[in-house]
């Protein structure tokens, strides 16, 4: 029987739900700039020919990059929760038009630049707008009860429905019913919630529910087979754990 193993951590299942940080925050955040400032320079050149690079991208901070802003709030443990209620996702949608029509108010302020027109300035908004609701729709689409516990840190909550834990880089990999779910936690951290719901360590990377396991491999002190049929390596650090009462 081959041994189950590890699948690499998929980039895009992290992009579509976890919230982005550090150099890959940087990276999204530069490319949607850029991109709305791309944008806006296209509809003011159609509009009046005059290519304004500069003032695009100036445009594109207050208009684009609250949309941005917004998606990865969504994708948070409290932005997930607050927005969960269709209403409150869309005052959401809202509040963020609204600043973002104040801030572009602000700057033109400032600049000492000629007044919008309002609708004009609504109506600019309204692909980046677009954009965001979509991205957090399928953000959330196909959500399990169990993955929605999964997303507000209640792991306690789905951990008879666990058959095991391996460690994934800086994730843990939730392997539920023959599906894998991710979490951004340390393999000590998964033990410390699981351990008291019957989880055992067998391995630096493993981590096992005790009801899931079948038998005992072919080497007591190496492997261990699950009910579904699949096997897992003992850390010799680890197989003591075994022989403790469940």
């Amino acid at each position: 029987m081959a041994m189950a193993s590890v699948a690499p951590p998929l980039i895009i299942e992290r992009l579509r739900t976890e919230p982005l940080r550090g150099g890959a925050l940087a990276a999204v955040t530069l490319i949607v700039w850029v991109a709305g400032a791309a944008y806006c320079s296209g509809y003011e050149a159609l509009l009046s020919g005059l290519d304004n690079w500069p003032g695009s991208l100036w445009w594109s901070a207050v208009a684009v990059l609250p949309w941005l802003a917004l998606f990865e709030w969504s994708k948070t443990r409290g932005g997930r929760r607050w927005t969960r209620p269709p209403q409150r996702l869309v005052l959401a949608l809202v509040a963020t038009a609204a600043a973002s029509l104040a801030l572009e108010a602000a700057v033109d302020t400032l600049l000492d630049s000629p007044v919008r027109s309002l609708a004009l300035s609504v109506l600019r908004r309204l692909p980046a707008a677009g954009v965001c609701l979509v991205l957090i729709l399928w953000s959330r689409a196909g959500q399990t009860a169990d993955e929605q516990a999964l997303a507000d840190e209640n792991l306690s909550a789905i951990a008879a429905s666990i058959d095991w834990v391996g460690a994934a880089d800086n994730y843990v990999e939730l392997h539920v019913a023959g599906r894998t779910l991710m979490r951004r936690m340390t393999m000590r951290q998964a033990a410390q919630i699981l351990e008291p719901h019957g989880f055992i360590r067998i391995h630096r990377r493993f981590l096992v529910n005790r009801a899931r396991i079948d038998q005992l491999g072919r080497d007591r002190e190496r492997m261990i087979r699950l009910a579904d049929g699949g096997e897992l390596p003992v850390g010799r650090a680890f197989a003591a754990n075994l022989n403790r009462p469940g």
